[in-house]
């Protein structure tokens, strides 16, 4: 007999798994989650102090109604547990004009007549002197971008889950999933449970759980930093924004001085790419703080001789386009799945787990999430 039956298992409690078990709740669901490690691990994606969040999408328009979305939402978790989670303080991205990221921002813009100020080199040198860009370089300015505190946000999903009766089970690994007539048995070793649906949220382990869509996902190894200004001050979030640096070297991004480490610096992609967790180095490398010190020196030279307390290793979970993959695997819808964030997902947990919720209970999602269906890979998979 099984340990217990519900309406919908949650497998994985990341930022993603805990934002749909808490949305199931609200539902009213008969909700159990599953996690592997202990509450706020440092082993996947969903942990740490801030995410970057930002509306002129520059990787696809079609995230930005799901971003509008995003933001109502985190803001409706901030007012069900009276804690400030998102901090608005815009985000500047700067490039080539013809760089695909300062061209992605004009295209998501225009579409969705979003508030961006487009800054030539001279309002950028005037208004943002502590970076030091090339005289061709243009900027994009989002009022309403800003960061994530994500523990923060974590914590508040479980705690309303937990608040309204879902079981949130830690140190639970998963070891198989399988089908029971209309039911899905899930396996740990302590102890099987049913359900109606499952919700695989498991970030770098999803590979593992969700077939055949499983095989096109690889893993990248992050890592950020923090680095100490001799003047603290001059990086304060009244003077510098969350920042993003399209190079010809690499993709840069940063945030404005909110730690006590410091500030917060990382290159976005660019690393090997393996295909499992075990394969991740969670130790901090020599080159990982030396390919940021030689962008710090072209561009941030007030952080160039700066010192380093703190760096930290994260996972991306890739998908081959780099964008979502959402929705009901093929060969069984009762099994619904979010992964392949892409090293981009933190800030849409809040509408994922509700666009995850409202699939598992078989209600409409007035949401355009077709091009993140799963689907769009198999031809290749199956070759």
């Amino acid at each position: 007999m099984p340990d217990s039956i519900s309406d919908v298992i949650v497998i994985g409690l990341g930022g993603m798994g805990s934002s749909a078990a808490m949305h199931l709740a609200l539902e009213g669901a008969k909700v159990l989650g599953l996690e592997q490690f202990s509450p706020n691990h440092d082993l996947g994606s969903s942990h740490g102090s801030t995410r970057a969040i930002r509306l002129a999408y520059y990787e696809n328009p079609n995230y930005v109604p799901l971003l509008k979305r995003s933001y109502h939402l985190w803001h409706d978790l901030e007012w069900r547990v009276g804690e400030t989670l998102l901090e608005e303080c815009g985000c500047l991205s700067v490039g080539h004009p013809n760089h695909e990221v300062i061209q992605g921002i004009i295209a998501s813009s225009a579409l969705h007549s979003l508030d961006v100020d487009f800054l030539t080199h001279g309002q950028l040198a005037e208004k943002y002197g502590f970076l030091n860009l090339p005289e061709n370089y243009v900027g994009a300015f989002e009022k309403l971008g800003g960061y994530l505190w994500v523990d923060r946000c974590v914590r508040a999903f479980q705690k309303i889950a937990s608040d309204l009766k879902a079981g949130l089970h830690f140190d639970t690994p998963v070891t198989s999933i399988q089908n029971v007539g209309k039911d899905i048995k899930v396996i740990t070793p302590r102890g099987n449970h049913l359900a109606r649906k499952v919700i695989i949220t498991a970030g770098p382990w999803a590979a593992n759980l969700i077939g055949a869509p499983g095989k096109c996902l690889s893993l990248m190894r992050q890592t950020t930093h923090w680095f100490m200004p001799e003047k603290p001050g001059d990086f304060f979030r009244d003077k510098v924004p969350v920042f993003m640096v399209a190079d010809q070297e690499g993709f840069f991004y940063g945030f404005p001085m909110v730690d006590p480490e410091g500030v917060k610096v990382a290159r976005h992609y660019g690393q090997a790419e393996v295909h499992h967790p075990d394969e991740i180095i969670r130790g901090m490398l020599p080159e990982d703080e030396a390919a940021l010190r030689v962008f710090l020196n072209r561009r941030i030279p007030a952080l160039a001789n700066a010192k380093s307390p703190l760096g930290k290793t994260c996972v991306y979970t890739l998908s081959p386009d780099r964008h979502f993959m959402v929705g009901p695997l093929p060969e069984n819808p009762n099994i619904l799945v979010g992964t392949g964030f892409s090293g981009h997902g933190f800030k849409f947990a809040s509408v994922m787990g509700e666009i995850l919720s409202r699939l598992a209970c078989n209600q409409q999602v007035p949401l355009n999430i077709e091009f993140l269906n799963l689907g769009r890979f198999l031809n290749d998979n199956n070759r």
